[in-house]
């Protein structure tokens, strides 16, 4: 039997309503941060292939300083992590370290500056805990195969939140090579996590 073409019409509108909806309810489920239009976003899935020696399952959200990448701005290469992960257990500091190091040294490889430089290098020298959150305060030192081809230290200021009714623990790491009482700090401060439902209730 033949369709009518306003029925075909409806059933073509149907299905791309669909899709759309689809995709824009995937987009809410990886989004971890708040922030407007002027910061650069990336989406990543874990695991992922070009940084083999990382040990974790999920997604992470990436979002970029609107001077990240260049090299004169106060915000050059000021930058927000964010991980959504799997996990039973809270990761420890050291744990944290290990990834981070394994995703930048994956990252930087390869790039057109050279062939061999120094592995990343991640070091948390403190940390407390607040309400259901865990902070951390340390540096990192890695080689910019991006803008620069040098080695460059950042300062992070992270924090993670574990939600054991579904197993899964967020990691915010907000980087930048500034003195931590420098402005721009003030500025990384402003972009938000979103409430999960553990935090919620």
């Amino acid at each position: 039997m033949k369709i009518p073409s306003y029925l075909s019409t409806y059933l073509l509108f149907l299905s791309m309503l669909t899709l759309v909806t689809g995709m824009s309810q995937e987009m809410q489920e990886v989004s971890i941060l708040e922030a407007d239009a002027s910061w650069g976003k990336e989406v990543i899935k874990f695991p992922v292939a070009w940084a083999p020696k990382m040990t974790m399952e999920g997604f992470e959200e990436l979002r970029f300083a609107p001077g990240w990448s260049d090299i004169t701005s106060e915000q050059f290469w000021t930058y927000i992590l964010a991980w959504n992960i799997k996990t039973k257990n809270p990761l420890t500091p050291t744990e944290i370290e290990t990834n981070l190091e394994n995703y930048f040294d994956g990252l930087m490889k390869p790039n057109h500056w050279a062939i061999s430089f120094p592995e990343p290098l991640v070091l948390f020298v403190k940390n407390e805990k607040q309400r259901t959150r865990k902070y951390f305060i340390g540096k990192m030192k890695y080689f910019d195969g991006f803008h620069t081809g040098k080695v460059i230290t950042t300062n992070i200021k992270a924090e993670q939140f574990f939600c054991n009714q579904t197993n899964r623990t967020i990691v915010i790491f907000r980087i930048s090579p500034k003195e931590l009482d420098h402005p721009v700090w003030d500025t990384l401060a402003t972009i938000k996590s979103k409430p999960t439902s553990c935090e919620s209730k």
